[in-house]
């Protein structure tokens, strides 16, 4: 076992504020594993609080793990080290259950890889008695967990505050006996055992039936935590080598109103969950008083927070500073910017998403040019130096003068921008972030074909080309490669498992695995489908309807206007 990494692991917790430490004797010990590296995961709200809200419970001991460094997984290799937690630097096969927190699906390779690493069976059916139960949680397992379920015990559908007690509670009562184990599962809303449910192809390739077998239910529906204001969603442990460790992050609510027909989160953290002013307020001057200095509130859409104001003066009122990662340019106030302002924001971020009205319209994200200018208006005011908006390209019914529009709103963006502001200080830099758009399940937009790299790669040089004049305008951008990753990783069945198997046992050269798995991308990324076939989620329920879903794409494909609360 190395004693570098040990180092390592120590001198992380040394910097850390807020790590629960607890004794193992006699209680369910569960490593609590983030598939991305340190920095990644700690910036993770949602990880965080199930790290909190587990080590409340007093019969548990739960731990972290993440996805070592490229240079630490050398290091383990040449000395047959394997992943070991953070507090304890115990190995992942001392523990009796491990548990992946997973936002991302490229993270799903980052899962195998883990398990790899630690020696465990990759897939289920494939475990012995000995080896610890394997879960996930997160965004990803009530998005679509299929490409991953052939190697999952059980998977935790929904939200986990509430749910985490009652799975703690059911191991304990069951954990003798596997079966017995599972069989309590499938009885818990919100819990999915994927080898309880037999999977059916037609001739076409699509997915045929899913059948629920041994007390399963047929439809495993989401869990939803229903008082928002019970459970705080805080950062638990506060490390200055997180992403955003310079802040205390906090969630205001569940949930986006907006329903853009693109956007997952919109859909399935429904209904919208407002936290109240009174239970932020309580937080908030917690936190002030731990001698936080920065706030970070997070959220689908933090500046349609119906109580937006009060909050910020809240936040004032504590002597603390503001951050938002995103804002909504038609609920952008000026007091909103100047609060920012005064919070020492240097980059103000929005998220036009298409570079026409036309397009914004299409995809439910009705924002006007004359909105966006004004929003430049503000940030020049308040003397925010720096504008950072996002496009995203690939969406149905795009043409190519929407992708020729977009470096053409970045100029007339700019020249709004450039006036001086108050102080005199000139602009600084408008930044462009490109991402590629790709089919989620439970949106309007899940029938619709991903791109294709090839395309998207020329859709770049064409906004590149058109931004070349401006000195401050920078274009940042994912690999069209990675998008056609995600879109077969978002949209796969279990028979993609196999192409995930290939690429943890090629130590993640998911490249190479796509030339030698025998299966088809193209079938799950490029093809459109027809509303009538059975998605490989369907037995799954988490509060998005079919029917509106159906009806908001019929409306996109027709560019006809979007009517509020109609998904």
């Amino acid at each position: 076992m190395s004693w570098k990494l040990k180092q390592k692991a120590q001198a992380l917790l040394a910097a850390e504020q807020g790590t629960v430490y607890r004794d193992w004797g006699g209680r369910v010990s569960i490593a609590l594993v983030y598939p991305n590296t340190y920095a990644v995961g700690m910036s993770n709200l949602g990880f965080q609080t199930i790290y909190r809200h587990l080590n409340a419970l007093p019969a548990v001991v739960c731990e972290r793990v993440f996805l070592p460094e490229p240079a630490d997984l050398d290091e383990m290799r040449r000395t047959s080290t394997p992943p070991l937690s953070l507090e304890s630097q115990r190995p992942l096969t001392d523990f009796q259950l491990i548990g992946f927190s997973v936002t991302y699906e490229g993270d799903y390779i980052n899962v195998l890889r883990l398990l790899e690493l630690a020696k465990i069976p990759l897939r289920a059916a494939e475990r012995r008695y000995h080896d610890p139960l394997i879960l996930m949680g997160g965004v990803c397992a009530f998005s679509n967990p299929e490409p991953i379920a052939p190697f999952m015990d059980f998977i935790v559908v929904g939200e986990g505050e509430e749910l985490v007690g009652e799975l703690m509670q059911a191991y304990r009562e069951g954990y003798r006996e596997r079966e017995t184990f599972l069989d309590g599962l499938v009885r818990l809303e919100g819990v999915y055992v994927p080898e309880r449910h037999d999977v059916t192809y037609a001739p076409d390739g699509t997915v045929a039936d899913v059948r629920p077998q041994r007390g399963a239910p047929p439809i495993v529906v989401k869990r939803r935590l229903k008082q928002v204001d019970e459970f705080r969603t805080i950062a638990a442990v506060k490390t200055p080598n997180a992403e955003y460790g310079h802040m205390a992050l906090l969630e205001v609510g569940k949930g986006c109103g907006r329903g853009c027909r693109f956007c997952l989160e919109g859909q399935v953290y429904r209904p919208v969950r407002h936290r109240s002013v009174a239970a932020l307020s309580a937080t908030i001057a917690d936190l002030a008083a731990q001698g936080e200095k920065r706030i970070g509130l997070v959220g689908a859409c933090v500046s349609d927070y119906p109580w937006i104001g009060e909050l910020l003066k809240i936040v004032e009122d504590n002597g603390m500073e503001l951050s938002i990662s995103s804002l909504r340019a038609d609920s952008l106030t000026d007091d909103l910017v100047a609060s920012l302002a005064r919070g020492g924001h240097r980059t103000l971020t929005m998220a036009p998403e298409a570079g026409t009205e036309r397009l914004r319209r299409a995809i439910r994200k009705a924002i006007t040019d004359a909105q966006l200018m004004a929003a430049c208006d503000l940030v020049r005011a308040r003397g925010i130096p720096n504008l950072k908006c996002y496009f995203m390209i690939g969406q149905p019914t795009e043409t190519s003068e929407d992708v020729a529009a977009i470096p053409d709103l970045a100029g007339r963006m700019l020249e709004r921008l450039r006036v001086l502001d108050p102080t005199g200080k000139p602009f600084g830099k408008l930044t462009l972030s490109i991402s590629s758009f790709v089919p989620k399940p439970w949106t309007p937009f899940q029938w619709a074909p991903f791109d294709g790299a090839e395309s998207l790669s020329a859709k770049l040089e064409t906004i590149k080309r058109g931004v070349r004049t401006f000195s401050n305008v920078r274009v940042l951008h994912e690999n069209p490669r990675e998008a056609a990753l995600q879109a077969l990783l978002a949209r796969g069945d279990r028979r993609v498992g196999d192409f995930l198997e290939l690429a943890a046992r090629l130590e993640g050269d998911w490249r190479r695995a796509l030339r030698e798995w025998d299966g088809d991308a193209g079938f799950y990324t490029t093809r459109e489908r027809p509303v009538g076939e059975r998605m490989p989620w369907d037995h799954f329920e988490v509060g998005v309807k079919k029917a509106g879903l159906v009806r908001e794409w019929e409306r996109a494909l027709a560019a006809e206007p979007a009517l509020a609360g109609t998904a």
